[in-house]
């Protein structure tokens, strides 16, 4: 009876050291997420080059899952393409974020076979879309845009690419929304809850119309790694098991997105 005693005490502590060496091993070498250096708020704004001064609804989500899972996250700031560069092919970031099976399709399906990336579940549905100074616009008024840098539009992509359309990119939406106010573009193509942000933050004196009866992009963002499909799976469990948490820190950051 003494000796199963003390065989249990040592198993007991074998489990913690096990368990403590696990914690350990999980914090000690910081895990990078690549995100993109534009300002996107209330989503996200990397525009610090070094990525010390991330924030916004993804720094606090992701933190908050480092923080319920024992991870410690550093956030890696760079341009779109040359963040899938870094993340696929020279393999110096462990995750990317924000990303979607559908962007940059050509240039992950180079790599595919050896370099296979795996999604999280979804995070949030961001719309985006026109908007102009009038209330309502048709989309031929609209010779001239703003949009923010290396984002793509699935709707309007062939109207933007013509020859007679000018286009404005920036990584600011801030500058994006003072490109409309001083009439320098007719249409900015912007995020809807992008633009409820900065009309809240920084232009509340302006009136800025959302075109809902024009077509919006309707986008998913996820959490994306080619070296640690394990922790995808991780970070999925806490989608799923931190929903209440999650959907406070929306409301927090007035994201509505697409209403589920």
């Amino acid at each position: 009876m003494v000796v199963n005693k003390i065989k249990l005490k040592w198993l007991l502590l074998f489990v913690i050291t096990l368990q403590s060496k696990v914690v350990v091993a999980r914090t000690a070498t910081p895990l990078m997420i690549g995100v993109e250096n534009i300002e996107y708020l209330p989503y996200y704004d990397g525009s610090d080059q070094q990525g010390s001064n991330y924030y916004g609804f993804s720094e606090q989500l992701l933190k908050l899952f480092a923080h319920n899972y024992g991870y410690k996250f550093d956030f890696y700031s760079l341009p779109i393409n040359r963040l899938y560069k870094d993340f696929i092919v020279q393999d110096y970031i462990d995750f990317k974020y924000p990303d979607n099976p559908q962007w940059h399709q050509a240039y992950k399906k180079k790599y595919a076979e050896i370099k296979p990336v795996t999604y999280s579940n979804k995070i949030l549905t961001t719309v985006t879309g026109i908007a102009s100074l009038k209330k309502s616009i048709e989309l031929s008024e609209c010779l001239s845009f703003a949009k923010v840098r290396g984002f793509t539009s699935q709707s309007y992509k062939s109207y933007f690419d013509k020859k007679e359309i000018e286009v404005v990119e920036t990584a600011d939406t801030s500058e994006l929304i003072s490109l409309l106010i001083l009439k320098r573009v007719d249409c900015i193509y912007i995020s809807h809850d992008v633009l409820q942000y900065q009309l809240s933050k920084e232009f509340a004196d302006a009136t800025i119309y959302f075109q809902n009866h024009l077509k919006v992009d309707a986008q998913n963002f996820y959490l994306s790694s080619i070296k640690h499909p394990e922790i995808i799976l991780q970070f999925n469990q806490f989608l799923s098991r931190s929903s209440h948490e999650i959907a406070i820190l929306k409301k927090r950051f007035k994201i509505k997105g697409m209403e589920e």
